[in-house]
């Protein structure tokens, strides 16, 4: 059942339901987008620990988006794999946008705790993230090759290795 939004501050409480938003998350923004027919609207919410699409049915905890991008009225989201890779972009249609591209921006960001580009030799470099867990105190690694680079190369998958070791413990995590 999709429902139309009321233009409150407020989330309407089906819509909370039907994105299946738990009771010990708190709604920090939300926006609608329309949906094929304009009586219509699909909703998306951020929380304090995900953001909610309803037009994907997905949860996406805050340390699964690498990047997210808005480009009105359209909000791209880039997702990584288990392994810390992009695997995907995600783009979702916002009519009425509201906060949630700045509180999207904000609480991805705030999942990072460090960034750090690093030198494998050769000319190779990757960028190594620490992104704090939304539902833990977990820290979670990704290594990003730069373009062009193959990730399955031993070679350099063992210097990346490295360079995260000698991070991590220079950092203490």
């Amino acid at each position: 059942m999709r429902i139309r939004p009321k233009f409150t501050d407020r989330l309407p409480g089906t819509a909370i339901a039907m994105l299946g938003i738990p009771a010990g998350e708190r709604v920090v923004a939300w926006a609608a987008g329309a949906g094929a027919d304009v009586t219509q609207s699909h909703f998306a919410a951020a929380t304090d620990r995900a953001l909610y699409l309803q037009a994907t049915g997905e949860r996406l905890a805050w340390d699964q988006i690498s990047k997210a991008n808005w480009d009105e009225p359209v909000l791209d989201l880039v997702v990584v794999d288990e392994a810390g890779r992009p695997s995907r972009l995600v783009q979702i249609r916002l009519d009425d946008s509201r906060d949630l591209p700045a509180a999207v921006h904000d609480r991805v960001t705030a999942s990072v705790v460090i960034s750090e580009r690093v030198d494998l030799g050769d000319g190779a470099a990757a960028l190594l993230v620490a992104r704090r867990s939304s539902d833990g105190d977990d820290i979670r690694w990704t290594v990003v090759f730069d373009p062009g680079l193959d990730p399955s190369d031993p070679a350099l998958r063992a210097a990346a290795t490295e360079a995260l070791t000698r991070l991590r413990d220079a950092l203490g995590i």
